[in-house]
């Protein structure tokens, strides 16, 4: 007989009335024991479950909402009334930048083993092209943003592994400005250089490319030297990444 029964037990000396006394006492205390080890049984192994379950864009590695983004990615790349000079959409220049569409711009070779490495789900691409050729702004802006399966698939894209700046050599920059741009996270600038052989104008662009959670962002400008500069893609990138956090409003 266990210690916990022993001292349940009734004295010799109470007789069987006591014992039939204590009897339902006994059984109610043993009902309410049996009760709260199977309740925190369930709740230990129902918890476990759960935990073991979640896919890990549940416990903060999702970011931005896909609906919601794809929904709005449109909305989201510089548009002409986001310029202070006037701007107008290059032909065939306002583009759903579907996986597709990547795979074709990239090349197949290198697009479809990134988009699945890196879970890219969707995007939207818009190019520009200054009105007036007299406003000392720059002569083309191009902007995309894309969304990720999580984030860090979206880091995964911006990686030396993966990023097409690092990895495409026809679309290396001639310069690698700053790897550590203050634009949301994994941000990087660079820029590229010509020399116009009708004119021998100088020509410079400056890309910047950076994530915010699980989206990507990428902008360029490209105009005569002087009218572009790094300061003003980092503005433009900006503009792009405060619309992606109305998002989480």
């Amino acid at each position: 007989m266990s210690e916990n029964a022993t001292t349940l037990a009734p004295e010799p000396a109470s007789g069987g009335t006591s014992k039939k006394s204590l009897l339902p006492l006994v059984i109610f205390l043993l009902f309410v024991v049996i009760i709260l080890i199977g309740g925190v049984g369930f709740l230990l192994l129902s918890g476990g479950n759960s935990l073991l379950s979640l896919p890990g864009n549940l416990v903060g590695s999702s970011g931005i909402d896909q609906d919601t983004f794809v929904l709005n990615m449109n909305k989201l790349v510089l548009a002409p009334e986001d310029m202070t000079a006037r701007y107008t959409i290059t032909p065939g220049g306002n583009l759903h930048m579907n996986n597709s569409q990547l795979s074709n711009n990239m090349g197949a070779a290198f697009g479809k083993p990134f988009i699945v490495n890196t879970g890219r789900i969707d995007g939207w691409d818009l190019a520009m092209e200054r009105v007036n050729p007299d406003d000392f702004t720059p002569e083309y802006v191009r902007s995309r943003v894309e969304i990720y399966e999580t984030t860090a698939g979206a880091a995964d894209a911006l990686s030396e592994e993966w990023f097409w700046a690092y990895q495409l050599e026809d679309r290396m920059p001639d310069q690698y400005l700053d790897k550590n741009c203050g634009l949301g996270k994994d941000c990087v600038t660079f820029m590229y250089s010509e020399v116009k052989p009708a004119s021998g104008a100088a020509v410079e662009r400056y890309d910047v490319a950076f994530r915010y959670e699980n989206v990507v962002v990428w902008v360029f400008i490209k105009g005569s030297q002087g009218e572009v500069t790094e300061d003003l893609v980092l503005e433009y990138g900006q503009i792009i990444l405060d619309k992606i956090k109305l998002l989480e409003n």
